[in-house]
């Protein structure tokens, strides 16, 4: 299950092994020294048992060997993925410090001058590169410290099985420490040195709210500029101005405006309601100032996705482009996918309103938020009770479960139907395979050439999370690595984009089609008109009563022959503590069935679909249909999804129920796509599901609002007969 990230700027700490290098003849003196000194002790023990060197430059720093430990964060820098180069300067300034300070410097004068060596005399754009992982967030290194420290207790450290663990950890206490706030004031003057830097703004709206906004201008461009703005609930001044210095690096006014109640803007915080029309007032205003040249673009991603299909929806003027990534569309994806409200986004109201900033603490309280969903799956009460039972209201989520339909709630919030036929401005979208924010970035691409076909409208899809536009790509996700044609600069290729829609640069080649996908296992990329042009050749999937040893399997042809009978009992929640597989798909309450082993390699792109003939007992339910290339090694790999709800599925926004005892079609499209060279010997599996799980809502099948369901109405398990000619349909290309 996924959750809906914030943008994130991420410190960077070091992978930490599961596996922990045995040291040699370990001294029992060491155990009567203070901790400090133990840790000293135990780095220099280490070094020589350690080849990492994501751990190595940290052990060495914690030895006192500086020198060493420059060279080190030196061949790691040059060695880093596309959007993490300088992610390892601030090290790097601390290990120079360090070694000033040997020489006899004081530690103020030593930073200075690291500072000014390895930061200050660098080109702005290099400085926009290392500015978000300038930060860090000591009080939780510190917890983190304290937590391995507590493990080693009471055996010395050189004898603690997670020794280095506990060095890593602390010797990353030591370095921001050191660094912070020292640094913050170096890097404010660093930067009134290059930009001109507002970040006092209050911009008023038309009813008299205040729109806190930070505005950073590049002082080397001369003449007009065009604004590149952020409109975010995510109110944090450093992120915020990490994100406005970047594009002002680039030679554009990068603004960053914050959701109304949000930062120094008084009054209530209410997501979503008046982003439109604020953000709006933002770019109005961002346009009429005497240093613009009237024009501004929108960037950023996930929530900040939203506000910007918000904006659009207002049409003002001066919006001239919009670049989305991770693509969070209200009512779509979050708090509802296919119209099934699922419990990850239960917190994030809290996260994002209760307090000026963000609330962290309350945010990532797993702790709570794990015994909520456990409380209220094994209660069996209806899902509007999660607020009593968790014991603090949730009016921002219960507002959300009073509109289970796509209605003018939702509707009012982002371009609706034919309103996206007005939309005549380019869109650039980035989104990932493993990116649950797919299923909106999809959602408004699909619309947007539905009610507008000529759409200037990019998509690039490639193996990436939810966050990579902002801390870049990861060579692997889980146990798969990513090729090498898919390690690209997300950001890079942004402002590249932005670069030919206001200033005639050329468009990218990686951008020549519309929809531009890397295929994951060939290593390369496809450039295509259409998510139909993905691929062509339809491979049909029937579910039949054919079986061999791996269990059920799909027929290609249609027979007379149906799949099994399917019983869930609603009322059983002896699954309370079920854990899923690592490696495999979860199977309860499912039909689960595969094709047969490929003789040859072939891709499958794009989307899939599915159509069911099915007779019911229920007058709804709710349905998850998941795709695995199961390798012939057995290991899973997860391709595209379905999640939605039955009386929805011909329209979001009227339910219709269904109609017990007789038979009835339910035709789907998935929400995500894939793109995937499924490898010879690999059998495709899909995964036929009615979710029962602590952490969605439960349909009961009453036909009622599925909020108000209980246990209650569990009495008479659901039963569903599947009829001859039900499939799933792939696109497969040779």
């Amino acid at each position: 299950m996924r959750k809906l990230m914030p943008l994130l700027v991420f410190a960077f700490s070091s992978a930490v092994g599961s596996t922990h290098p045995t040291l040699a003849q370990p001294s029992q003196t060491l155990a009567y020294l203070p901790l400090n000194d133990q840790i000293a002790a135990t780095a220099k023990a280490l070094l020589a048992t350690t080849t990492d060197p994501a751990k190595l430059y940290k052990l060495q720093l914690a030895a006192g060997h500086y020198r060493d430990a420059e060279t080190t964060i030196n061949h790691l820098d040059r060695e880093s993925l596309p959007g993490r180069r300088g992610m390892l300067i601030p090290w790097r300034i601390y290990a120079r410090a360090k070694q000033y300070e040997k020489a006899g410097a004081t530690a103020p004068a030593a930073l200075r001058r690291a500072f000014s060596e390895l930061y200050g005399s660098l080109s702005d754009k290099q400085i926009a590169d290392i500015l978000p992982w300038y930060d860090a967030d000591v009080s939780a290194l510190r917890a983190a410290a304290t937590k391995q420290a507590d493990a080693c207790k009471p055996a010395a450290l050189i004898a603690c099985p997670s020794a280095i663990d506990l060095v890593l950890a602390d010797q990353a206490v030591a370095t921001w420490s050191y660094l912070l706030p020292e640094s913050k004031s170096l890097i404010r003057s660093d930067a009134e040195r290059r930009f001109l830097i507002d970040d006092t703004l209050l911009i008023s709206t038309p009813d008299g709210a205040k729109i806190a906004t930070i505005l950073v201008r590049p002082r080397a461009v001369k003449g007009k500029l065009t604004s590149l703005l952020n409109f975010t609930i995510y109110a944090n001044d450093s992120w915020s101005f990490s994100d406005a210095v970047k594009m002002a690096a680039y030679g554009y006014a990068g603004v960053v405006a914050y959701t109304r109640g949000k930062g120094r803007s008084p009054g209530p915080v209410v997501p979503y309601v008046h982003d439109g029309a604020d953000a709006t007032t933002v770019i109005n205003w961002l346009a009429g100032q005497s240093w613009s040249d009237g024009r501004v673009g929108m960037f950023s991603g996930s929530y900040n996705a939203s506000t910007q299909w918000a904006a659009v929806k207002h049409h003002p003027p001066a919006l001239k482009a919009i670049a989305t990534n991770a693509s969070n569309a209200p009512g779509i994806d979050a708090p509802m996918q296919g119209n099934v409200f699922q419990n990850f986004i239960y917190p994030w109201p809290f996260y994002t309103t209760d307090t000026k900033g963000l609330d962290d603490k309350v945010y990532d309280d797993r702790a709570r938020w794990e015994k909520l969903n456990h409380d209220w799956y094994v209660s069996g009460k209806p899902y509007r009770d999660l607020d009593r039972i968790d014991g603090k209201p949730n009016p921002v989520f219960d507002e959300w479960l009073r509109h289970p339909s796509y209605d003018g709630y939702w509707q009012r919030l982002i371009p609706y139907r034919d309103e996206f036929a007005k939309i005549d401005i380019p869109v650039f979208v980035e989104t990932g395979y493993y990116d649950g924010g797919m299923v909106g970035a999809l959602y408004y691409l699909q619309q947007h050439y539905k009610y507008r076909p000529s759409a200037d409208h990019r998509m690039l899809i490639g193996p990436y999370r939810h966050t990579a536009m902002q801390v870049g790509v990861s060579a692997s996700v889980g146990s798969e690595v990513i090729d090498k044609a898919a390690m690209i600069d997300l950001q890079g290729v942004r402002l590249k984009w932005f670069d030919h829609v206001f200033h005639d640069a050329p468009l990218p080649d990686i951008l020549s089609g519309k929809i531009n996908f890397e295929v994951m296992g060939a290593n390369r990329w496809r450039h295509v008109a259409t998510l139909a042009d993905m691929a062509t050749t339809p491979l049909r999937l029937y579910l039949g009563s054919r079986h061999d040893t791996n269990g059920m399997v799909f027929d290609t042809e249609r027979t007379a022959t149906s799949a099994p009978d399917l019983r869930v009992d609603f009322a059983d929640r002896s699954d309370a503590h079920y854990e899923p597989p690592v490696d495999a798909p979860d199977t309860r309450n499912a039909l689960v069935y595969s094709t047969a082993s490929f003789t040859h390699s072939m891709e499958v792109d794009g989307l899939f679909t599915g159509h069911f003939n099915v007779i019911v007992n229920k007058r709804d339910l709710d349905l998850a249909v998941e795709f695995y290339e199961r390798r012939a090694d057995g290991h899973y790999f997860p391709l595209a999804s379905y999640l939605g709800r039955a009386s929805y599925m011909a329209d979001r926004s009227h339910r219709t129920l269904l109609q017990p005892g007789v038979p009835q079609l339910l035709d789907f499209q998935s929400q995500t796509v894939t793109a995937r060279r499924i490898a010879a010997g690999s059998r495709i599996v899909a995964v036929i599901q009615i979710p029962k799980s602590p952490y969605l809502q439960i349909n009961y099948g009453t036909g009622r609002d599925v909020s108000d369901e209980s246990i209650a109405d569990a009495k008479v398990p659901l039963d569903i007969r599947w009829l001859a000619g039900s499939y799933l349909e792939l696109k497969v290309r040779q």
